[in-house]
């Protein structure tokens, strides 16, 4: 496993410590949260030919597809 970027996003004073790390040439993200609610982690994969966000392990999507595109909102700046 190699880290290969860690950086802050601030949503309305909710702070996600934000580090990426590769596993099998696969782009995964470590969300440690302000709230002290449990880490997430998430990868983007696709179905079919669209990427969606997802949280590994399963189970919490809606938080996934959320602070996903915060991520990605990110690396557009």
């Amino acid at each position: 496993m190699q880290t290969a970027e860690e950086f802050e996003i601030d949503i309305q004073g909710l702070v996600l410590k934000v580090t990426s790390h590769i596993i099998n040439g696969d782009e995964i993200f470590r969300i440690v949260f302000s709230d002290n609610r449990p880490p997430l982690i998430v990868i983007e994969a696709i179905a079919g030919s669209r990427p969606f966000w997802t949280s590994v392990p399963q189970g919490r999507q809606k938080e996934a597809e959320f602070f996903g595109a915060r991520i990605a909102d990110h690396f557009k700046k």
